[in-house]
Parts: structure tokens; C-alpha cells; sequence
């Protein structure tokens, strides 16, 4: 019998809920954060109540599970109970299709003016589909493979 390998609180809640809250589309629009809240106003909003608040919270919750697939949502389901955790799914769901569109902007504003291709909206929306089309391929290949990626 081959054994499988968990995910751990780290691995599994801590590193992709950070990653997710400290992603591209924070540092494309931090100045605009800075030019509204300040920089004193910024660092408190940065540091503490989006990084810290959600990232020590969710890795207290997930200190004494066993993360499996699903991660986040595996972990609020079997701490909430199943009825919660569907709903709170539903959520994670929808929120993951909006920021899987979000960074794939970002990424296409980043990509095109660093490599002087064309800004407008149609330029950054086909540089956004090849670079999800590429992510697609990539996963279907290997799931293992996506996350080293």
C-alpha cells in the first residue's frame, strides 16, 4: 500500500492563503494604496489586518487537522461541520474565480509593459487567455508539476 502524502498546516493553509493575500495584485496596486491610506495607513493595513489576521487565523484552525486535498476548504469543512463548511466552499469557490482572473490581469499588465507589447484592452486580454491556456496545459500534464511551477 503506497502511502499518501498530506499536507501540512504550513504547506498546505499558510503558504497558499499569504501567497494568495500578498499576490500581484497587491504589489500592482500598492501605490494607489499609499497615495489613499499613506504609508503609515498602508503598513498597518498590509501588515497586520489582511496578512496577519487572516494567515494566523486560518494556520490556528488548521494546527491540529490533517490537511488534505481541498486545503483551506478541507480544513473549514471538518472544523465547522459539513453544513458550513458547504457554504463557506461556495464562497472560497467564487472568490478563487475572481482572483484566478485578477492575477491573470495583473500578470498581463506586468508582462506587456515590462516587454513593451501593446497596453490596451484587447492586448492585455489575449496575454491574459495564452497565459491561462498555458497554466491549463501545465495542469492537466501534471498536477504535481503546476505548484513547482
Amino acid at each position: 500500500m503506497t502511502k499518501t502524502k498530506k499536507f501540512r498546516t504550513f504547506e498546505g493553509v499558510f503558504t497558499p492563503s499569504i501567497l494568495t493575500i500578498l499576490g500581484v495584485i497587491m504589489y500592482m496596486r500598492l501605490v494607489w494604496v499609499v497615495g489613499n491610506a499613506g504609508l503609515f495607513g498602508t503598513i498597518i493595513i498590509i501588515a497586520h489586518v489582511i496578512a496577519v489576521t487572516k494567515g494566523l487565523s486560518i494556520s490556528s484552525v488548521a494546527s491540529d487537522k490533517k490537511i488534505g486535498a481541498g486545503g483551506i476548504y478541507y480544513v473549514l469543512s471538518r472544523s465547522m461541520g459539513i453544513p458550513f463548511g458547504g457554504s463557506i466552499g461556495i464562497a472560497l469557490y467564487v472568490g478563487t474565480a475572481f482572483s484566478i482572473a485578477l492575477y491573470l490581469v495583473g500578470f498581463a499588465e506586468s508582462l506587456n509593459g515590462y516587454f513593451g507589447f501593446g497596453m490596451s484592452i484587447n492586448d492585455i486580454r489575449l496575454t491574459g487567455t495564452l497565459a491561462l491556456v498555458a497554466l491549463t496545459v501545465l495542469a492537466l500534464i501534471s498536477t504535481s508539476v503546476a505548484p513547482k511551477a
